[in-house]
């Protein structure tokens, strides 16, 4: 990507190989093992993460906790069943509680978990089933976005799926992330605890959060580019994935990609959307 196309982002993965395409923090992954890269991703190249893998990246300048937005794909590769497990994890820096866990993906038996947990170890959290619940080679792209002003939004394939008003304080820091790990921590990262289960991932990114690109009060980062020229800039799969986190708000979208509402509708008309 160019670096006009990365406004607001702040961690993009391809999956295409193990350093991330984009990072505002560290790109490395600080754990790797027992992952590996697979053709047939939900775009491109994917990782495909063993049962017992670990995988994690450093969390400071790559994820905002005060809000943001987290996504990716994610399918389970072999068939779920009643028992519950990991999907995604963000660590706090220094906390405690036993697995020192900030926000939470989790598959609950019957569909998703995904929650945040504050200073106070009080948690915003929301569950969506889903019957049926996606086949095992089918990629489901799941996002949360978060905000202390609000709460936390759960999107599933795109459309809100489920959300809490819980204003509360989250400003708080935060170590590593990754997928299928039970503890990702800063004393550890664990897959092997209590029951085991790896899975296919994809398109993982983190950003500030939809329909606000402004940056967070205590982020000293550079300021977005210009939207100067940004409609040659935004393709077909940017426009999709903004208008589907915003819920087909053009405005939310356009603040999303860094334009204008002008631009953003010329910009679906070109491409027939």
């Amino acid at each position: 990507m160019k670096d006009s196309e990365k406004t607001g982002l702040l961690f993009y993965h391809s999956c295409e190989t193990f350093t991330a395409d984009f990072a505002r923090g560290k790109a490395e992954p600080t754990f790797c093992d027992k992952v590996d890269v697979i053709e047939d991703g939900a775009v491109g190249k994917a990782f495909s993460c063993d049962d017992v893998q670990k995988l994690a990246f450093r969390a400071p300048h790559n994820i905002y906790a005060e809000r943001g937005t987290l996504s990716f794909f994610w399918r389970s590769r072999y068939p779920v069943g009643p028992t519950a497990f990991p999907i995604f994890r963000v660590g706090f820096a220094d906390h405690s509680s036993w697995d020192a866990c900030w926000l939470r993906i989790d598959y609950n038996g019957n569909g998703f978990d995904a929650m945040i947990t504050d200073i106070n170890l009080s948690r915003a959290r929301v569950s969506v089933p889903l019957d049926p619940f996606p086949a095992p080679e089918v990629w489901t792209h799941l996002a949360l976005s978060w905000d202390e002003n609000f709460g936390i939004r759960f999107y599933v394939n795109g459309v809100l799926a489920a959300e809490e008003y819980r204003p509360a304080v989250y400003f708080t820091g935060l170590d590593q992330f990754g997928p299928h790990s039970r503890i990702i921590a800063n004393w550890n990262v664990i897959s092997d605890y209590n029951f085991i289960r790896g899975g296919d991932i994809d398109e993982i990114d983190a950003a500030l959060p939809e329909g606000s690109f402004s940056r967070p009060a205590r982020d000293p980062g550079p300021e977005p580019p210009a939207a100067e020229g940004a409609e040659a800039l935004l393709d077909r799969e940017r426009v999709q994935r903004a208008l589907a986190l915003c819920h087909y708000h053009r405005g939310r979208a356009a603040e999303m990609l860094g334009c204008s509402r002008s631009t953003l509708w010329r910009t679906m008309k070109r491409l027939g959307l």
